[in-house]
């Protein structure tokens, strides 16, 4: 009985690793609608940021999970109380000031199910796009399900 009690707790244990999922609520799971949406079954399509917000902003900082909090906060030229160990930071600003933010969850030896990869350079910890921004996306699949990579294709000059 015992034997049976700990093999059942180890599938459990086992299962619910790597299952973790990004949030359909959050801005990254509104793109993933989006993309799913617009790309249909296609492996490639383009899409704008702007599509899946409902707020005003200008500016969009995607940190990596390695990004520590001082360093946000120097690039974003702000606090970030929301700031999470290990996770990776979406933080849209609108004139300089803060509007939207959010945390997704990570897994750093590969990508979570449905998660969104942005085009970082390997040695960067950030990326920032305009509101104007269009993007190639790719869907890629994986042995816990499919993430997406997007590609900047488009985006005014800077101010």
């Amino acid at each position: 009985m015992r034997s049976l009690i700990v093999g059942i707790l180890f599938l459990v244990i086992f299962e619910s690793c790597g299952t973790e999922t990004v949030d359909p609520l959050s801005i990254e799971g509104k793109l993933v609608t989006r993309i799913n949406t617009t790309c249909g079954e296609s492996t490639s399509c383009t899409i704008r940021l702007r599509d899946v917000t409902d707020f005003a902003w200008d500016r969009l900082y995607v940190f990596k999970y390695n990004a520590g909090q001082s360093e946000i906060e120097k690039v974003i030229g702000a606090p970030f109380p929301l700031y999470e160990e290990f996770k990776r930071s979406m933080i849209f600003l609108n004139g300089g000031t803060v509007v939207y933010s959010e945390v997704e969850p990570t897994d750093v030896e590969r990508p979570i199910n449905n998660q969104v990869v942005f085009d970082i350079a390997y040695r960067d910890v950030y990326r920032s796009y305009s509101s104007e921004s269009q993007f190639e996306v790719k869907r890629k699949h994986f042995q816990g399900g499919v993430y997406y990579e997007l590609q900047l294709i488009r985006s005014p000059p800077m101010n």
